[in-house]
């Protein structure tokens, strides 16, 4: 009885310490992605009017479409500098 207390007591603690380090590395991974954001306000992105600096543009999905229409191809913890203070 006490061998298989033990035994699930290590597995459970395995189990965890491996479920934290996959729910880190995702959030690294979701903050490292890259999309299309807004350098500055109004229309600043060719057809597309919208919000300030640092705003996310969810209709262009690739660099060459962003850098074309004057968008920023950047993550968006890089974005937050084009936010007004």
């Amino acid at each position: 009885m006490k061998r298989s207390t033990f035994g699930a007591l290590a597995a459970g603690a395995v189990l965890g310490l491996l479920g934290s380090a996959t729910v880190v590395g995702s959030a690294q991974a979701a903050d490292d992605a890259k999309a299309c954001y807004r350098m500055k306000c109004g229309k600043s992105i060719k057809g597309h009017e919208g919000k300030c600096g640092g705003t996310m543009v969810n209709d262009i999905k690739d660099e060459s479409a962003c850098k074309t229409a004057g968008g920023a191809w950047t993550t968006e913890s890089d974005a937050a500098k084009y936010k007004k203070k």
